[in-house]
């Protein structure tokens, strides 16, 4: 007897992991992410120290740090994601950089203590715990350590038509799988308690429709931008 799926976030990402890693090269949205996901990764990571990337994924973000130097730690709940990653690894030989696979929270800590970078790129929007998994990062982070997370964007006006949108047709169907929205402010008010202070935020959007028209009315960025990403350090 074939043994069912369960229908979560993991499963729904594992169903297209090459179509997904293509997206970094055919959708401007994508692309957009990336560089500022760069340009934040040359800022803080730390030469020689210990990065892990939570919810991996195909191991895009994993190789930029990797190709940085010191020591990388991918973490992904999908195995078809991590099987993606270690054939890449393989590919290009680096052994600075290895996977894990695993499901927030639930994560072998031992030997990914005292992390001088921890990031996290669009998936503790999908984790049932939230505050399990920020506990999580806090724990594995050493002081003065810096975590940098995306999340959806509470205030985003195509987000809000989207969850709207979703509660009447069931489209997009990925909002079946996310389970927080948040915003700088309120990430803080979470991620304070855990001696984690913001630094910075940065922006960047689906490009929708109803995203470029918020984006031609010049509204401010946390009204237009789908996806928010936050810098924390540990103190």
């Amino acid at each position: 007897m074939t043994e069912k799926k369960v229908d979560d976030a993991v499963n729904h990402f594992s169903g297209y992991v090459s179509q997904f890693h293509a997206h970094y090269q055919d959708r401007p949205d994508f692309q957009e992410r990336l560089d500022v996901w760069r340009e934040l990764l040359d800022k803080y990571r730390v030469p020689r120290g210990l990065s892990i990337d939570m919810g991996c994924g195909t191991g895009v973000l994993s190789f930029e740090l990797a190709n940085r130097g010191g020591s990388v730690v991918g973490v992904d709940g999908a195995p078809e994601m991590v099987k993606f990653c270690e054939a890449q690894r393989s590919e290009r030989g680096l052994d600075n950089i290895r996977f894990i696979e695993a499901r927030l929270p639930s994560v072998d800590e031992s030997d990914l203590t005292n992390a001088d970078l921890i990031i996290s790129s669009s998936v503790v929007e999908y984790v049932e715990d939230f505050d399990a998994v920020l506990a999580l990062f806090s724990r594995l982070l050493g002081p003065r350590g810096t975590l940098i997370l995306s999340m959806p964007n509470v205030f985003c006006i195509n987000r809000v038509y989207e969850r709207l949108k979703y509660k009447l047709t069931g489209e997009p169907h990925i909002y079946r799988h996310i389970r927080h929205f948040s915003s700088p402010r309120r990430l803080q008010m979470r991620t304070g308690p855990l001696g984690l202070g913001l630094e910075e935020v940065r922006y960047y959007a689906h490009f929708t429709r109803l995203a470029r028209l918020t984006r031609r009315m010049r509204l401010p960025l946390s009204f237009t931008e789908d996806l928010f990403v936050a810098v924390l350090t540990k103190s």
